[in-house]
């Protein structure tokens, strides 16, 4: 992970919304509840479910390399690249679970990891894993993870998630996220696709097309439900976050349900504002992973269409598909002011996450 050279970043306070941990089975099972933590110490099948998919490239990706197991690997990313503030999420989506009970024991397992190994002697900030099979559970499991300083928003895949997450019964979920001023993250996963869009998924020939649309199907289907059932005008004051499936959906989901929002107003009498005002006073979106326009002007556009106010620096460091570190400096550095870079970089999400720094 050595660098030739200073980075960039070096001479500003940066806050990366986007660091995955990767917790083995081994690691977390001392954590579950019983008969959960003997069914994985036990049995020779892994828990987690695979994609079914060859996603190795033929030896090209290590796994390795796409994994960080202790605060130590996070402490040298932090390091080495000029990571002020690390935001630590990303653990399995437990949407995809069957068994409930299940589902809810992993909530806890991870939290209660998260807080052990990554928080409690390191100043890294972290996300609270929900569980959204039972709501009222999760919503108790975020006032508990509430009263931790280092926790800083609640973490939601969007993937696997059944009824979709602006579903009122998820409402004690967001009113539990709402009394203690933590804003709700939702993270795709492409991987799961296999949940998604079972019928897909059996239909493409390569994973190419798999890692095209998994994250941006996942997260258009998350804002769709969360506006079109009224989540934010029901819950004003809470903030939600978009990460990994890139900026580029976005400003087509704000002016498409726009256009949706005229002819259909009628079915979404919750909402006393268009949709695009909606997401620009209560959503935020991760920078990872940017699009590559052969023209960066486009990117220019992009970036000035959801403006700095929205847009959050992110790398999805160390997975093998991350942003490097300059992905989106070269941009802000050549076409924006050093005030819109500061927001992009440091303020918007420190207003985003409420934090203290």
């Amino acid at each position: 992970m050595a660098q030739s050279a200073p980075h960039a970043l070096a001479e500003t306070t940066v806050v990366d919304t986007d660091v995955h941990i990767t917790v083995e089975e081994d690691a977390l099972a001392p954590y579950l509840d019983e008969p959960h933590r003997s069914s994985i110490t036990d049995s020779p099948h892994p828990v987690f479910p695979s994609s079914s998919w060859d996603q190795r490239m033929g030896g090209k990706i290590d796994d390795h390399f796409s994994t960080f197991t202790g605060p130590e690997d996070v402490r040298e990313f932090q390091t080495e690249f000029d990571i002020d503030y690390p935001i630590i999420n990303t653990f399995e989506p437990l949407g995809k679970f069957s068994q409930p009970d299940f589902a809810v024991s992993l909530m806890r397992a991870y939290n209660d990891l998260l807080l052990d190994v990554f928080l409690d002697d390191y100043d890294f900030l972290g996300l609270a894993a929900v569980a959204t099979q039972r709501p009222e559970a999760a919503a108790d499991e975020i006032e508990r993870m509430a009263a931790e300083d280092q926790i800083v928003g609640v973490y939601l895949g969007t993937s696997g998630e059944y009824p979709p997450l602006g579903d009122p019964s998820n409402d004690p979920i967001y009113r539990a996220a709402e009394d203690n001023d933590l804003p709700v993250v939702f993270h795709g996963n492409g991987d799961e696709f296999v949940f998604d869009f079972p019928h897909h998924n059996k239909g493409f020939n390569n994973y190419f097309e798999v890692q095209t649309l998994g994250h941006p199907w996942q997260q258009m289907a998350t804002m769709s439900s969360l506006i079109g059932e009224g989540v934010p005008a029901k819950f004003p004051d809470l903030d939600f976050v978009f990460l990994e499936a890139g900026i580029g959906w976005v400003p087509y989901m704000m002016h498409r349900m726009n256009k949706i929002y005229r002819m259909r107003r009628s079915e979404v009498p919750l909402l006393e504002q268009s949709p695009e005002e909606y997401l620009r006073e209560q959503f935020y979106v991760g920078s990872q992973p940017l699009g590559e326009p052969t023209d960066p002007e486009e990117m220019r556009r992009m970036i000035e269409t959801l403006g700095a106010d929205m847009l959050m620096f992110a790398t999805d460091y160390p997975h093998w598909d991350f942003d490097h570190l300059e992905e989106l400096d070269k941009y802000l550095r050549h076409y924006f002011s050093d005030a819109e870079r500061q927001k992009i970089l440091h303020d918007t999400p420190v207003e985003a996450f409420g934090l203290d720094v």
